[in-house]
């Protein structure tokens, strides 16, 4: 597998309006002229049945405005891949003390993610992550139940002076310097 992302990078607290239709014409050029994720899926031949595949952003443009717009951000992966990081990403949206170092493994030579390794770092806490989770690039619809199960997993994220007095906590029983 090939490692794609853009490493760590900060959350903003404000982003502006993005063009809807920017990464697709970005994975539009990536394929060599596929704008269809389902249709890149399917041209490979890993597409799995009759799952819908989109495109998935691994730092949301929510969290990192126009640089979120690149190939080394973008991959093609299930509708269920890209519902299950919704809940995460919502949690951190607007806490610059939180850096994401989502990234994708594709399969060498394409833009298919086999998986998708969500992450989240506090900035006082570079070595250990707050979040992480990996998430099947072919999972399924993600069913109501199984959102809200993900909502409840990531609602701790939401509180960041809870969060940040918590790293802060952690890093001070460790000899009270930031790492």
């Amino acid at each position: 597998m090939e490692r794609r992302g853009l490493g760590p990078q900060p959350v903003l607290t404000s982003v502006p309006d993005r063009d809807k239709g920017e990464h697709t014409n970005v994975f539009r050029t990536m394929t060599g002229g596929e704008p269809s994720s389902t249709k890149y899926q399917q041209s490979l031949g890993t597409a799995d049945g009759n799952t819908p595949y989109e495109i998935l952003h691994g730092m949301g443009h929510g969290e990192g405005g126009k640089k979120t717009q690149s190939a080394q951000n973008l991959a093609s992966a299930s509708h269920g891949a890209n519902t299950a990081m919704i809940p995460a990403d919502k949690a951190i949206s607007g806490n610059p003390n939180i850096l994401v170092d989502t990234g994708f493994n594709v399969r060498p030579g394409t833009h298919r993610a086999e998986s998708v390794d969500q992450i989240f770092i506090h900035k006082d806490r570079h070595h250990e992550p707050i979040f992480q989770q990996r998430i099947d690039g072919d999972l399924p619809k993600v069913t109501t139940s199984q959102y809200k199960q993900l909502q409840k997993q990531t609602e701790f994220l939401k509180d960041g002076k809870t969060l940040d007095a918590a790293v802060t906590l952690l890093n001070f029983s460790e000899g009270g310097g930031k790492s």
